[in-house]
């Protein structure tokens, strides 16, 4: 009996160790369809709307408020007073003034009649000098008395010349007075604020009774937009998406104002100044929008897209199927180059550099792909964060090993590159997807893609026609 209950769990655990673990496990291929469409690129961002033109209306002097005549949303014109100051101490400097130069005109007269008389006093002096020459020629007087008339003469002809630069000083000071007059006078107009342009009052930031500080700088009263028929968005775009943002591009956009509706505009600037927030480089994009009807105010929050490129009725694969490849099956070496080799060579490094800058460019590029393969088995995620980091990272670790002046090589290369995949992209790129046979096996196709967006790739040529179905992911099921 002891034997037998040994002998049955030695069976056991035989029975045990040879019946298998686990269900085998088989591949599942999910498909799409090749399908006939419209296919409409685009560069995703937010703006904030703006008047075309802005005016701060200020105060260059200073003083109290003592009427307000225009308000929130008031049109006003060019010329216009919408605003004025306490202007009792700038009428007295104007009156102070006035009569300085009435003083100054009376001394300008006093010291041109004190001309007249010295040079009358000048000419009795002369006539008598010559009437002494004349006697001493009769010997009818001395010599001392010549010498006088003489002295009498020069002193009269020096007072000529005081009495004249008198008259100038006289005349100087009035123009002087003139000009503080006029200062006074500029003053008194200031103290009344008038509309520089025409448009509609948008901002009021004072109030009658309130004291206005013109000191360094001009306090800011009235922000008047000039047209609000015309308006421009301002918009933050990523490095990564500025390349396709050109002048005279078509932009949508909608506002929470009015999520309704579809407001339209036009690229009108690509500003070359970039901007680093966080680690994150943007530029500056200006739209212009027309506003006939006037729903757009100044400050809304615009969430734009940049129409690329558009094509209807093209052949279109999913971008799902771009990406998927089949496990151990190899990327063609024709779709892809190794550029990272190339620019590490045009950088033209030390040796000890140029190993980490590979390094780093790898490592670079094997997380690239595993996002991409992330996504490709999850098609509703947006790697665009993740893209963004990853660069970023690369960035900040390259400073880090790189001079700046190898940095900004390193960034013009780059750049380079961007423009010539760009044009290779308009011109098509290659691609693969692959097919289920008869046998239910993937099988490659090659073809051309041209203009893509988010979802699907305009297809040019290759080896795929409507109706098609190519896959898009593969999934462990078991059995």
């Amino acid at each position: 009996m002891r034997y037998s209950i040994i002998a049955a769990v030695i069976v056991a655990i035989v029975a045990f160790l040879w019946w298998p673990t686990s269900t085998t496990e088989r591949l599942l291929y999910q498909t799409q369809g090749v399908t006939h469409g419209d296919i409409e690129s685009l560069v995703n961002t937010a703006g904030t709307t703006r008047a075309v033109v802005t005016v701060e209306v200020g105060s260059e002097v200073s003083g109290l408020i003592t009427d307000i005549y225009a308000d929130f949303n008031a049109d006003v014109e060019q010329g216009q007073l919408i605003a004025q100051l306490d202007n009792r101490s700038f009428l007295a400097r104007v009156r102070q003034a006035e009569a300085d130069i009435l003083m100054s005109d009376a001394n300008v007269s006093q010291q041109a009649a004190n001309v007249t008389k010295a040079e009358a006093e000048l000419s009795r002096l002369e006539r008598a000098y010559q009437r002494q020459l004349q006697l001493m020629q009769q010997n009818l007087t001395n010599q001392t008395e010549v010498d006088n008339a003489l002295a009498n003469f020069e002193v009269a002809k020096a007072q000529i010349l005081v009495s004249q630069a008198q008259l100038q000083s006289a005349k100087a000071q009035l123009t002087q007075r003139e000009a503080q007059l006029e200062q006074h006078q500029l003053d008194l107009d200031r103290t009344q604020i008038r509309s520089p342009v025409n448009g509609t009052v948008i901002d009021r930031q004072v109030d009658v009774g309130q004291t206005v500080a013109a000191s360094l700088s001009a306090p800011t009263l009235f922000t008047i937009a000039q047209d609000l028929s015309e308006m421009q968005i301002e918009a933050d775009v990523d490095e990564a998406d500025i390349g396709k943002i050109a002048a005279g591009q078509q932009v949508r956009f909608q506002v929470d104002a009015h999520p309704d509706r579809q407001f339209r505009g036009v690229v009108s600037q690509v500003r070359k100044a970039a901007t680093n927030v966080a680690n994150v480089v943007t530029y500056k994009v200006i739209i212009e929008a027309p506003n006939r009807q006037q729903l757009l105010l100044p400050g809304m929050t615009a969430n734009l897209n940049f129409v690329i490129g558009q094509q209807q009725d093209v052949l279109r694969v999913p971008n799902a199927a771009l990406r998927f490849r089949p496990a151990g099956a190899q990327q063609s070496a024709a779709q892809t180059p190794d550029r990272t080799t190339e620019l590490v060579q045009q950088l033209d490094l030390p040796n000890d550099k140029q190993r980490k800058v590979q390094t780093l460019l790898r490592d670079f590029n094997q997380n690239l792909q595993s996002v991409r393969s992330q996504q490709s088995n999850n098609p509703m995620a947006n790697p665009r964060q993740q893209f963004q980091q990853l660069r970023q990272a690369l960035n900040n670790e390259l400073r880090m090993v790189l001079s700046e002046e190898e940095f900004n090589r390193y960034q013009q290369l780059m750049s380079a590159q961007r423009e010539q995949r760009q044009g290779r992209e308009q011109q098509g790129r290659s691609a693969e997807v692959w097919v289920l046979n008869a046998q239910q096996q993937p099988e490659l196709r090659r073809i051309q893609v041209g203009l893509a967006n988010d979802e699907y790739a305009e297809v040019l040529s290759g080896e795929l026609q409507t109706g098609d179905a190519v896959i898009v992911r593969a999934v462990r099921a078991g059995s």
